[in-house]
């Protein structure tokens, strides 16, 4: 079901200032699963591409067929194309975001894990090289029949390879952490596991000037599971290694370089007198700790998406938390560049009753985001396109497109601008507003922003405080039509800017 939305913003203030020219924007939503019949399915990675988004799925159908495939779907989130990269009747799967990304000479790298010897219970990892039109362009394995190795992420190297870092382990081991190098074509120049008596798994790494940063978690005896980080040559050879958390059980840490180019952040949650809190930080290149924040609020475990960077200098990660019914769903968080949560969301319309994963994130061309994950439940494919601010339409299977109509440029006596912005997530919820008015315009601060329906009835209020902000305003019980709003001095009840929203039928 699509809903179109059309919206002008216009501040003016009456009978001082010409009107410019309009300018227009368009957005997009939706909030898809794709689940065959005869199949079940899951899309944990996701990357934005010309003209939408490309997907790395795996899926298995009821006579135990399985295949690794890639997907790609338009800026709406209908599919385009759907091609298997790899398939058989033997155990084939991928799990984290990290596991698809664009090559240096402008193609794609995904990798997964495959029983490519026929024993029960063996994977090896396979990678798989793809153009934009998703045909093969080589495919290469790694393993013995002695080990199962897993991988969480695989990144380009400037020399042209590829680093993974991941688990391996024997029949009759726990996981250990392991990463694993290959030249462009995919051969293995080497691989190692470190600190190979110790339980632990590696969830990302990236490349630094002399080696490559990994982290993840590691148990230790005394205290338990905890993050985990070291840093290797390009030999992978140890140059230092460090471990975070308390003396409870605590998870794996994710890490993305900050844009200064001298520090990194790291997300995890850590577990206090048994509640597991989110917990942040900042690291130097040694990874001694800059700052570090713990968020008094409790979370379940973390998607293992990739963190993924803001144009802000901040990060966005995803948790996990516990419905009602104690079943998964995510929420998305967004940090500043100094660990101040920006805001949290969750994804409305979701069945309480299963469990849902959001495994991957990527910045879009309008400014939001694109998430990829699954439904465990029912195992399905499960996607989702937000705003900048992680909102999206609320139920699954819908999608709008919105056209935001804005006249930005009012300027004051000292020469600065209104900008404005309206953007819904449908009607059928709220809009936001986000504001900015200097205050040679507005010099009283906060004022009223106040809608009104064609018959001239007030049907919505909110405040605008101060000179710049975000607010939302709900329209969840306005019906199709013309509304009108202004935006008001309540000191003297001057009305200051207006325009109007069309609001169509869902």
């Amino acid at each position: 079901m699509k809903n179109l939305i059309s919206l002008m913003f216009v501040f003016a203030i009456m009978g001082f200032y010409p009107v410019k020219s309009i300018s227009a924007q368009a957005f997009t939503y939706f909030n898809k699963i794709f689940k065959p019949d005869t199949m079940n399915i899951l899309s944990p990675a996701v990357l934005t591409v010309e003209g939408g988004y490309i997907m790395a799925t795996s899926f298995n159908s009821l006579d135990g067929y399985e295949a690794l495939a890639i997907r790609k779907i338009d800026l709406t989130g209908n599919t385009i194309w759907f091609k298997i990269a790899e398939e058989g009747y033997t155990l084939t799967g991928i799990v984290g975001g990290g596991i698809l990304e664009r090559t240096n000479d402008g193609h794609f790298i995904m990798v997964g894990a495959k029983d490519t010897i026929g024993i029960s219970g063996n994977l090896d990892i396979i990678m798989i090289k793809f153009n934009g039109n998703g045909d093969v362009i080589w495919k290469k394995t790694h393993g013995t029949s002695t080990t199962v190795e897993g991988t969480y992420q695989i990144t380009p190297t400037q020399d042209g390879g590829y680093i993974m870092c991941g688990i391996q382990r024997s029949f009759s081991t726990s996981n250990r952490f392991y990463v694993l190098k290959t030249d462009s074509f995919g051969n293995k120049e080497w691989d190692r596991v470190y600190n190979p008596q110790q339980h632990a798994s590696a969830f990302s790494v990236f490349e630094t000037e002399i080696g490559y940063i990994v982290s993840g978690y590691m148990k230790y005896p005394i205290t338990d599971t905890d993050m985990f980080i070291m840093e290797i040559d390009k030999q992978g050879n140890m140059i230092w290694q460090k471990n975070y958390g308390g003396n409870e059980i605590d998870l794996a840490c994710l890490a993305l370089p900050k844009t200064d180019g001298n520090s990194y952040f790291i997300l995890s949650a850590i577990r206090e007198n048994n509640i597991r809190k989110p917990f942040a930080a900042n690291l130097d290149t040694s990874g001694n700790i800059i700052w570090s924040k713990i968020y008094d609020l409790e979370v379940g475990g973390m998607n293992e998406a990739p963190l993924q960077p803001t144009p802000d200098g901040g990060f966005m990660g995803i948790f996990g938390y516990k419905t009602e019914f104690n079943k998964d769903i995510p929420c998305i968080w967004r940090f500043s560049s100094t660990g101040d949560t920006l805001w949290t969301r969750t994804i409305k319309g979701l069945n309480p009753n299963d469990n849902w994963y959001l495994k991957d994130i990527d910045s879009t061309s309008d400014g939001g985001f694109i998430f990829s994950g699954f439904n465990y439940s029912q195992q399905s494919s499960w996607v989702v396109k937000t705003d900048s601010l992680g909102y999206t339409c609320s139920f699954i299977g819908c999608d709008s497109t919105v056209v935001v109509e804005v006249l930005p440029g009012i300027p004051s006596n000292a020469n600065q601008e209104v900008s404005a912005m309206v953007y819904p997530v449908p009607a059928s919820t709220h809009l936001n507003i986000r504001y900015q008015i200097p205050a040679g315009i507005l010099p009283y601060g906060d004022v009223d922003w106040r809608l009104y329906d064609a018959l001239g009835r007030q049907v919505a209020e909110e405040t605008l405080y101060g000179s710049t902000g975000t607010v939302q305003v709900q329209v969840e019980l306005l019906p199709a039509g013309v509304y009108y709003y202004r935006v008001v001095l309540p000191a003297s009840g001057q009305t200051v800017a207006g325009g109007k929203i069309l609001v169509s039928e869902k």
